[in-house]
């Protein structure tokens, strides 16, 4: 080891009840002003959550569609209306720029993350420990009723047309009916199979002849066809419109349905202990840090009493030879 290292570990040694009582006093100090005297503590509420119910668009997973609706403006706008945050932020609203304040803050008390897992984590951080939870709960909210207004815009759109189609099936049937309806008062047709039977029946009894049993033997020939073809057409029309119904019923239960949009895989925290300052990390910190200042600054503040020394020597001695 070289004269230059074991004149700084003498040093070191000599001043070491010096430095360390500096560094007891700077953790000593530490420690006093992370007090929430000194610093306001702050405090993080975490949640964990799942989409569900969502699938509004294909290009994109889940988990990133909830992330974008979690980040979106509107959830911003529900929690600063709903909390207050103007007050608890202390925001000049008369200010033009108080929404751009409060986007600043938001920015900072709020993280939002998709973890590896696949799920969103959420992170609100306030002064107020029931603030913080109450906040994530707030963002629960939030979004479920932003997504859940986006789904019923959707469904909207298709009642609508599902209810046309309803109407125009119903349209169809009516019309088929009306004309089925003419060719029973017109030419006395009800059930073609079983008037067709009877008739027959009638004719080789009475061969003679009956008017009305001959009158329907001949309406039978020339709109017996017509007739069958629109019974059957009717019966596929009533076929259809159950189907049309059904979808219609479908989608106006979807529309007026309430959902929930995400699945909570962990619940607000509430947090207990602070998650700044920490203390601890800070007094370690501040203690390495002032030791090896203190090091630096004897092992320099010998070295300088040394060179005064040999120059206060020299000069001695060029002094004597004279």
């Amino acid at each position: 080891m070289d004269k230059s290292n074991i004149e700084i570990f003498r040093v070191l040694f000599f001043r070491k009840k010096h430095i360390l009582l500096i560094t007891l006093l700077s953790v000593i100090l530490a420690y006093v002003f992370t007090m929430p005297l000194f610093i306001k503590p702050i405090y993080k509420s975490t949640a964990y959550v799942y989409p569900t119910n969502i699938g509004l668009y294909s290009e994109e997973s889940l988990t990133e569609q909830l992330l974008q609706f979690l980040q979106s403006n509107d959830v911003r706008l529900y929690l600063y209306k709903k909390y207050n945050l103007a007050k608890h932020y202390k925001i000049d609203t008369l200010k033009k720029t108080h929404m751009f304040a409060y986007d600043e803050i938001y920015e900072k008390k709020v993280s939002i993350s998709i973890t590896k897992y696949e799920s969103v984590e959420i992170k609100v951080e306030d002064y107020d420990p029931d603030t913080a939870r109450l906040l994530v709960d707030g963002i629960f909210e939030a979004v479920n009723s932003v997504i859940e207004k986006e789904v019923k815009d959707k469904y909207a759109g298709e009642v609508q047309i599902a209810k046309l189609n309803v109407d125009f099936a119903q349209r169809e049937i009516d019309s088929t009916q009306h004309i089925l309806n003419e060719l029973s008062e017109k030419y006395g047709i009800v059930d073609l199979s079983v008037q067709l039977k009877e008739a027959t029946k009638a004719y080789y009894k009475d061969m003679s002849g009956n008017a009305k049993v001959n009158e329907l033997i001949t309406n039978i020939g020339k709109h017996g066809v017509e007739f069958a073809k629109l019974t059957a057409y009717l019966k596929y029309q009533m076929k259809n419109y159950a189907l049309v119904v059904g979808k219609y019923e479908k989608f106006l239960s979807d529309f007026k349905g309430d959902r929930n949009h995400i699945a909570i895989a962990s619940k607000p925290t509430y947090p207990v202990v602070a998650s700044w300052p920490k203390r601890t990390l800070v007094m370690i910190i501040t203690g390495a840090s002032i030791f090896i200042l203190a090091c630096i600054y004897f092992v320099f503040i010998d070295k300088i009493k040394s060179a005064y020394q040999q120059i206060t020597l020299n000069n001695k001695e060029s002094g004597s030879s004279h």
